[in-house]
């Protein structure tokens, strides 16, 4: 086995690792994002029934109103801060989806250059062989003429 074959054996694992490490990371962000969402979503859908059951005509106690509109305050500062949480989950599922992208372009670089490589030792080999049996050919004509 040639030393640059383990050379590209060896670097070529690395970058599935890290490939593979990268896409086991993508995951995980992508399942914390859709948590994230789906608390919003309850969020929002907890906003929109307090807005509908909240006292809006009639005889209600100002007490009650504000109870009411504080909770709805509360509500919506929770959603502010689920989105911008949401926001930042996507941001980073964007950078390690460009970073995975990155490891998969290294990753097939090292596997092409590792093919060329091979090619090369082949043609290589085939070359010295053929030198050889032009060798041999010119010495079992040689032999003949004697």
């Amino acid at each position: 086995m040639n030393v640059n074959s383990v050379k590209f054996g060896t670097l070529l694992k690395v970058r599935k690792y890290q490939e593979k490490k990268a896409q086991e990371e993508l995951l995980h962000i992508r399942t914390q994002k859709q948590r994230e969402e789906e608390t919003l979503s309850k969020l929002a859908e907890k906003h929109d029934e307090e807005i509908s059951s909240s006292p809006q005509t009639g005889r209600v106690q100002a007490a009650e109103v504000q109870v009411s509109r504080a909770f709805l305050r509360k509500l919506a500062k929770e959603i502010q801060a689920q989105k911008n949480k949401v926001d930042e989950i996507k941001q980073q599922e964007e950078i390690k989806t460009y970073e995975l992208i990155e490891r998969k372009k290294a990753k097939e670089m090292v596997e092409l250059l590792e093919e060329k490589f091979q090619l090369q030792l082949a043609k290589e080999r085939e070359r010295k062989e053929q030198r050889l049996i032009d060798v041999l050919a010119q010495r079992t004509q040689v032999e003949k003429k004697l």
